[in-house]
């Protein structure tokens, strides 16, 4: 009896080590499959906030700054109306605003934060959740800066202090 105990918590304990090695592999190869994908501006499409369709076809040069954001989070709100205030707009550069948050949130952030409401900036509708497919993050706010080429100069993870990101988006290479 004793025996087939001691076999059987062995049996269990090398299944439950073989998964979590399995499983931390696949997590690894995923999270390197995403680095990948995003070197260069992945393929995407998200919807307008008035329905119309936005994908990155419609983005010949960049450079491009992506931040992906949520209304009613304090980091979001912070950092992009501390990069708006500090704004200093090189000519071309398009910002892209993407949330997956309901509509009507993201038109109450925008309409409280005025200063949001210039030419080079499109609002983004994740409203099917695909942000994570595209760019291999779902974390608020993540922010990428990509050159004229299109080629990733900067990601971040979590909130940024306005001043980094004007940094790198001066970065020519």
């Amino acid at each position: 009896m004793k025996k087939t105990l001691t076999i059987t918590i062995l049996v269990i304990v090398a299944g439950l080590t073989t998964f979590l090695i399995i499983s931390t592999v696949g997590k690894m190869h995923k999270s390197n499959i995403a680095k990948e994908k995003i070197k260069t501006l992945p393929s995407f499409s998200f919807k307008k906030l008035n329905d119309t369709i936005f994908n990155s076809n419609q983005i010949k040069e960049g450079p491009v700054l992506i931040l992906f954001f949520h209304p009613e989070c304090e980091h979001c709100q912070y950092q992009i109306t501390s990069l708006f205030k500090k704004w200093v707009e090189p000519p071309d550069l398009q910002v892209l605003l993407v949330s997956n948050a309901d509509k009507s949130e993201i038109r109450s952030f925008i309409k409280k934060n005025e200063f949001l409401d210039h030419p080079g900036l499109i609002v983004l509708v994740d409203d099917a959740d695909k942000f994570s497919d595209y760019f291999g993050t779902a974390q608020v706010p993540a922010t990428f800066i990509y050159n004229k080429n299109l080629k990733l100069v900067k990601y971040f993870q979590g909130e940024v202090r306005p001043e980094t990101i004007l940094k790198y988006l001066k970065q020519d290479d």
